[in-house]
């Protein structure tokens, strides 16, 4: 049974946070195309990836410098299986959420996909080195912006903390020290959140605290062989349009420092007149946002696609 995709398409990439032992497997098994970027991920790597994705441990594959280069392989494991089944014709734009940017740049021609591999490495090598007991992350669900601000600022009287991310107009990521995570989860239950839960993550990402990984990973940054997109990118900071390389480069060296605001790329897409969004990665997460929030979109994922469906066309 095939799948026709209406144009305009968006592919989009997700970040941390999706892994679970078994990602991967199915497109493994089926696709010539997913073997491939797995084998040569583990060259590039000098990671047993495969194993790492089909079998966990959970806890190795929870690590920040493990997550983010498996996660990475998947990602670009199913671009390629798109790739060779779609084609790129009917594509119009492409993000990534967080570390998911980063796969997006390689999706619109403007890094290698091994080059970009290697970047994400480094990239969770200086997070993993910025981890630490005192910092940490909080999801809060079904609190409008007004109400998260509010929390924010009255949890930040225990220590520093931050708007992480804006997935939603009711879905937030508060990131900072720990005791003012902790006074966020016990405000935000207390105004009725739908949601607040306390991520597994010992970073306190898309803050300040983050600069001395940020700083790090620049020099990453300021080595690479960019090249403009071929499609447009739109940005995690501003849901605008990534064009040039200059425009690339500030994104990228300031990625880790400012609040990601996805609320802003479901806008983008909505003006870009999206019809159809594909998720190529772990999970659904992004897939899901946009269907809440894009009026009229289709939305696939990787496993929907080329897993559960075969012979796909595109009008």
């Amino acid at each position: 049974m095939g799948i026709t995709l209406a144009g305009p398409i968006a592919l989009l990439f997700p970040g941390q946070g999706v892994q679970k032992p078994g990602m991967g497997k199915n497109l493994y098994d089926r696709y010539p195309a997913a073997r491939r970027v797995f084998e040569r991920a583990e060259v590039v790597l000098e990671m047993p990836v495969r194993k790492l994705c089909f079998e966990g441990p959970v806890e190795e594959l929870n690590r920040t410098d493990v997550i983010q280069p498996c996660v990475m392989t998947v990602c670009w494991a199913a671009y390629e299986v798109w790739r060779e089944s779609y084609g790129l014709e009917n594509v119009s734009v492409t993000a990534g959420h967080s570390l998911g940017e980063i796969a997006s740049l390689a999706a619109a021609g403007s890094i290698p996909w091994e080059t970009a591999l290697l970047l994400v490495k480094e990239r969770g090598r200086v997070m993993a080195d910025a981890a630490g007991e005192h910092v940490g992350m909080i999801a809060i669900v079904g609190l409008d912006e007004s109400a998260i601000e509010r929390i924010r600022t009255e949890a930040s009287q225990r220590g520093n903390l931050w708007i992480a991310n804006r997935n939603a107009d009711v879905q937030f990521v508060l990131s900072g020290e720990m005791a003012a995570v902790q006074e966020a989860e016990r405000l935000a239950t207390e105004a009725g959140a739908r949601r607040a839960l306390i991520l597994t993550i010992p970073l306190a990402a898309h803050t300040p605290l983050m600069e001395q990984a940020a700083a790090a990973f620049r020099k990453a940054v300021d080595r690479l062989p960019l090249k403009a997109p071929s499609i447009p990118i739109l940005a995690n900071a501003s849901g605008e349009a990534l064009r040039t390389v200059a425009a690339l480069q500030e994104e990228l060296r300031l990625q880790m420092l400012r609040q990601v605001d996805w609320a802003r790329t479901m806008v983008s897409m909505r003006a870009m007149k999206v019809r159809t969004v594909v998720e190529l990665g772990p999970g659904r997460v992004l897939a899901s946002l946009a269907a809440k929030h894009i009026p009229g979109v289709d939305t696939w994922n990787a496993e929907e696609l080329f897993i559960d469906f075969a012979g796909p066309t595109t009008a």
